[in-house]
């Protein structure tokens, strides 16, 4: 992790496209927002989208706005999250998940800083610094017709690749430490720590899930915990992460991540936005989540 931060502060002197490769969960927007905070951009706004959580309609008119009677519902003119991130930093994640129709517009906004918001005529001129992020093999979309070439080339000029958590376990304590600073802060809890044994059981842990899993998993103990420090039992009552009888993978997984959620909506009581910002999650993909377990915030609150 030492040389991708070295990356990090030389990569954000520079307002070269970032790519970001790693598997799902790997840190990308943590390093995507490094880069941001260490580059000239850092008192500019940094805007992150997961380009796999809109459809194809809703992902162009949210990247560059659109007039007003553009489309059934477009009540009013709307900035895009291009207009958001001038003079800023712009995330694009999961751009494997682009339509090809939206690429073509990425393209122009990459080569010349310009675009069209969705049912006008008046070109728009922006200053921002894009970074992109993927799980998926672009190469191998690419030859198979899912993502454009000359886009390809144009977002693959920096490339950083993030290998997973179980590759780099040296980073698992300064990863718990800052979760259980960050964590404990917002919610008002004062954790000291975490006890030796559990430090060890969690770097025996693969982590399939990566760094999204870690925190994930500190984030259930500080809510479970009644002690000032994280303990080794609070660890071992993580659903699926050390279960007392094996179970198929994704059962266990799913098992967890049902548990987390539901105790997510009852610490922030159905608050929808407060939990996608303490998952760490865009609200999208946590509505997405919440529907796969039937889960409704409103019986939280």
């Amino acid at each position: 992790m030492l040389n991708i931060l070295k990356q990090v502060s030389l990569i954000a002197q520079s307002d070269s496209t970032v790519y970001i490769h790693g598997e799902s969960g790997t840190g990308k927007e943590l390093i995507a927002r490094a880069v941001h905070l260490s580059s000239t951009r850092k008192d500019g706004p940094f805007v992150a989208i997961n380009c796999a959580a809109l459809p194809e309609s809703l992902l162009e008119s949210e990247l560059f706005g659109y007039e007003k009677g553009a489309f059934t519902g477009a009540l009013r003119s709307t900035k895009g999250l291009f207009t958001q991130a001038d003079k800023g930093t712009i995330f694009l994640d999961e751009i494997a998940n682009m339509p090809l129709s939206v690429q073509a517009k990425m393209l122009r906004v990459l080569q010349e800083q310009q675009f069209y918001p969705v049912g006008s005529k008046k070109l728009m001129d922006v200053s921002v610094r894009v970074i992109v992020a993927t799980n998926s093999d672009l190469v191998v979309e690419t030859k198979e017709g899912r993502f454009r070439e000359d886009l390809f080339y144009r977002i693959h000029v920096v490339p950083i690749n993030l290998p997973p958590l179980r590759e780099r376990k040296e980073d698992i304590p300064p990863l718990i430490e800052h979760f259980i600073k960050k964590i404990s802060t917002k919610m008002g809890k004062k954790i000291k720590g975490i006890t030796p044994q559990a430090m060890q059981k969690l770097m025996l842990h693969d982590w399939p899930g990566n760094v999204r899993e870690l925190e994930n998993t500190i984030e259930y103990a500080i809510t479970m915990t009644q002690q000032n420090v994280i303990s080794e039992e609070i660890i071992f009552q993580t659903s699926g992460l050390f279960p007392d009888s094996l179970k198929p993978l994704k059962e266990a997984k799913a098992g967890f991540e049902k548990n987390y959620l539901e105790n997510l909506l009852k610490s922030t009581k159905g608050n929808v936005s407060r939990a996608s910002e303490l998952a760490g999650k865009y609200r999208a993909d946590l509505y997405i989540l919440l529907k796969k377990y039937d889960l409704k915030p409103d019986n939280f609150k």
